[in-house]
């Protein structure tokens, strides 16, 4: 049997078999890409977490579980860029077979952009089957389950809703520190889910497959939702912000945004697949900027030891784990719009003493993320240039770094931030899916 990297790409297909649920908790997910004589065949595992009166596998965490196969298959879609992905073992129906298509077209796009490979956003979606439809029971509204990833966005989601009343459970993907931290801080329970990709996938990898950024907040997001449904929680709420919807680039007339499964149009389209479902799957911080989340967060002094935004957090090789590595767009960004609303050295302090403004060395990164450097904005989780100008607009007035040389260098002196784009960073947006009860505690935040 010839090897899969040696087959032509436009003879291999993707096929996502029907996922296997199981009441004690596990799901496993099962694809195989075959063609021109080669057939890797991949099972991805899902371990829920234990629960209290855990309720049987229905008709709600099937469909839930489809449209994880759908987008979890994605990790191993991108190894060879079949030019079909053939949904026919699954049943996916046509809005299924649609909302994979929007997935591949959005959540793929910084990995199609690195690898060049424009072909990656529009495979053949194809197959024959009907779609899921949910059961149409009532959700509990009362019991919320948010999703932890140990940085100071879920940290501002966490304390408005427990101030609103809500009942709060913290959920997780796999566990690292920063997130155990946040979950003994917050005093609350955490419940966390294991998964496990295909070893074959590294295997792959490292043969030289293409690799790159998949829409892993897409993933979460359902299992999530599996968790909900298998505990009775009737919210999964995220915290992402209104600056996650926008792109870093154009390109191939696409807009290309690392973010794309944080987005507002992810979150409206996973709710419009979810109808009929028991769960309000919603973005908590959807109407705030990252300025006006990071104002919040500096009254919540008990978490700045717990939290951090640094990726190196979450390396795969424990080894190779640091809490902030001071060296990366996520540190950098951080810094600098969390600086207006702390003590210098209390910001310091996170740090480990490191001032990151002074660093001329990385000067040119943080004009990358003030819209004025010689990239376009980071492949990263960061804010909008326009909020990040708005950030050294505040430190020019701070009498703490007014002074600092970092606002007199070229490319930040020289910028002109207008009132109306102070106001508007702070401002609540209309756009959102939050209900009355949520939007009442996210203007809480302001």
């Amino acid at each position: 049997m010839p090897d899969l990297l040696d087959v032509p790409r436009e003879d291999l297909v993707l096929v996502p078999e029907e996922p296997l649920l199981t009441d004690r908790g596990e799901v496993e997910l099962r694809f195989r890409i075959e063609g021109g004589g080669a057939c890797h065949r991949f099972t991805e595992r899902i371990v829920l977490p234990e629960v209290p009166d855990p309720r049987p596998v229905g008709d709600d965490a099937r469909l839930v579980a489809r449209l994880l196969s759908l987008v979890a298959g994605l990790s191993y879609y991108k190894t060879v860029v079949p030019p079909a992905i053939d949904t026919s073992e699954l049943g996916a129906g046509p809005a299924e077979r649609e909302f994979l298509a929007e997935v591949v077209r959005g959540g793929l796009g910084e990995f199609a952009y690195r690898n060049d490979v424009p072909d990656a956003l529009r495979p053949e979606v194809r197959g024959s089957g009907r779609d899921l439809a949910g059961s149409g029971h009532e959700p509990d509204l009362g019991r919320a389950l948010v999703a932890v990833g140990g940085g100071k966005d879920s940290i501002v989601t966490i304390e408005a809703l427990r101030a609103a009343g809500l009942d709060v459970t913290l959920f997780s993907v796999n566990t690292y520190d920063p997130i155990t931290r946040t979950a003994e801080v917050a005093g609350l329970p955490l419940l966390t889910a294991r998964r496990v990709l295909d070893p074959g996938l590294r295997a792959l990898n490292e043969a030289g497959a293409l690799n790159g950024h998949v829409p892993v907040t897409a993933v979460n997001s359902l299992i999530a939702c599996l968790v909900a449904l298998r505990a009775g929680f009737g919210r999964v709420v995220f915290s992402n912000e209104r600056s996650s919807s926008a792109g870093n680039l154009t390109w191939q007339g696409l807009e290309i945004n690392h973010q794309w499964s944080k987005g507002l149009g992810f979150e409206r389209l996973l709710r419009d697949r979810l109808a009929g479902v028991p769960v309000d799957y919603v973005s908590f911080l959807r109407p705030l900027s990252e300025l006006a989340i990071m104002r919040r967060f500096a009254s919540h002094s008990a978490y700045h030891r717990a939290f951090t935004s640094c990726n190196r957090s979450f390396h795969l090789d424990p080894a190779k784990r640091t809490e902030w590595c001071g060296h990366c767009d996520k540190c950098r960004f951080v810094f600098l719009t969390l600086a207006p609303f702390l003590p210098r050295a209390e910001l310091l302090a996170i740090y480990a003493g490191r001032d990151l403004l002074a660093d001329e060395d990385q000067r040119d990164d943080f004009l990358d993320l003030l819209g004025t450097g010689p990239h376009h904005k980071p492949f990263e989780c960061v804010g909008e240039p326009e909020e990040c100008q708005v950030a050294v607009e505040l430190l020019r007035r701070h009498p703490e770094w007014k002074d600092h040389p970092f606002l007199a260098a070229p490319g930040v002196a020289e910028l002109v931030v207008p009132a109306a784009q102070e106001e508007a960073a702070f401002d609540f947006s209309p756009e959102h899916c939050l209900s009355d009860v949520l939007e009442q505690a996210a203007r809480a935040v302001l």
